[in-house]
């Protein structure tokens, strides 16, 4: 049968391709299922996709679930080995149909998995629920943003499910502490329980795309010629991501650096907002809100400068992404992107909400020299602490540990921050 399966309605009974019998795994092969919200090519998303693609020669059977929407990433996943399975929800969030969650009870009663791997906090809720009551061995979370990105109601379910983990990852020391931080209401949430996996790029195969690319034809696309000053901003078009601070430092941008420009490429509920407030401002001419882009890499070969005005993030991947591409980074000083972005070594850091703070490290940025050092200096900070094969490396290995196929003793040492 095929590797990927679509489940719209319960099959059944003795028709199952759900069954065990159409998914064993040999005795030495650890089984894994990673439930997730949809395979849009966010963040979370893309991390689980890099995770299936590095380790699909070792000895796993990946599985990938998710409760509907968007599958821009479906085929990459199967193209990597993954058996993708659908459970048929509709709607901008489908996580919240609640039709997937008999289809998605089912399906883990009548299918075995050695690890069950939960990412974002809907899909950990309800992953530890089900996990639990269809006997998976061992439950694993990976927290990617800190609470307060998250509704309340999501929180505390987060909270109050949180001890059906065998193991709970944070993808920063910034993300850990904004969550155990909480654990004084929950005294069973210790430290013990937590790791910490930052997130990884694979950086040869992305250079290499960058490289490839043609970033004189997106300046083209936009109007720009070679010599605009470029910035860039790859991110969800939501409150979280602050763009209409990055809007208003351009106002004060082109003040000294009147031929600049930045995109602002992404998607998401803010858009039509975002366009209103670039045109109310007068800034057409120097900010551009591109939207969906069929591919990125040539935005990246394009840019001069990489900038991110975040109020919180986990550990940002386009952040990782632009470091890889030496583009040097202007972004806010907050947990999460401080670990991976070194103020007056790779980029610079700015306090969140504060566009002429902003607008000032833009400008700094506009020296080609300053921009070559810390471009450099980024480049070689992702390839010596946040490359995939790090972050596989230790997500194989907890794998491992919690299935008994790896000594235990200091199993919280052997993964967690060895980079």
């Amino acid at each position: 049968m095929s590797r990927s399966d679509t489940t719209h309605e319960a099959p059944t009974a003795g028709t199952d391709s759900y069954d065990d019998a159409s998914h064993q795994s040999p005795d030495e092969t650890v089984r894994v299922c990673f439930l997730i919200n949809k395979l849009a090519p966010d963040g979370a998303p893309t991390i689980v996709l890099n995770l299936v693609e590095q380790a699909r020669d070792q000895p796993f059977d990946f599985t990938v679930c998710f409760f509907g929407g968007d599958d821009t990433l479906r085929t990459d996943f199967e193209d990597a080995g993954a058996r993708v399975v659908d459970f048929g929800a509709v709607g901008e969030f489908p996580q919240f149909d609640p039709r997937s969650l008999p289809r998605m009870l089912r399906f883990f009663r009548r299918t075995s998995f050695d690890i069950l791997h939960c990412h974002l906090p809907y899909s950990q809720s309800l992953g530890r629920l089900v996990g639990s009551v269809a006997d998976v061995d061992h439950i694993v979370s990976t927290q990617h943003n800190v609470p307060a990105n998250y509704h309340p109601i999501e929180r505390v379910a987060e909270r109050l499910t949180r001890p059906l983990d065998s193991r709970t990852v944070a993808v920063s020391e910034g993300v850990q502490t904004a969550f155990t931080g909480e654990s004084e209401v929950f005294h069973h949430d210790t430290g013990r329980q937590w790791s910490t996996i930052p997130n990884g790029i694979d950086v040869d195969a992305f250079a290499g795309s960058v490289d490839a690319a043609d970033g004189r034809a997106v300046r083209q696309e936009w109007g720009l010629s070679d010599s605009d000053p470029l910035y860039l901003n790859v991110a969800r078009y939501e409150p979280q991501k602050r763009q209409s601070t990055l809007i208003e430092a351009m106002g004060e941008v082109i003040d000294s650096v009147p031929s600049a420009h930045l995109l602002i490429v992404g998607w998401g509920s803010l858009e039509a907002s975002l366009r209103e407030k670039v045109q109310s401002a007068g800034l057409s001419e120097a900010v551009t809100v591109t939207g969906r882009v069929p591919e990125i890499h040539g935005y990246y070969a394009a840019a001069d400068a990489f900038v991110s005005a975040s109020a919180f993030e986990g550990l940002p991947v386009t952040i990782l992404e632009a470091m890889t591409a030496e583009c040097p980074v202007v972004a806010t000083d907050i947990d999460g992107v401080r670990e991976v972005v070194l103020d007056g070594e790779t980029g610079r850091l700015v306090p969140p909400d504060e566009p002429t703070q902003m607008a000032a490290a833009m400008r700094e940025l506009a020296d080609h020299a300053t921009r070559e050092r810390y471009g450099e200096q980024g480049c070689d900070r992702v390839r010596n602490v946040f490359t995939v094969e790090q972050m596989v490396s230790r997500y194989t290995r907890l794998y491992r540990s919690l299935d008994g196929r790896q000594r235990r003793e200091n199993n919280a040492g052997e993964y967690e921050n060895d980079a």
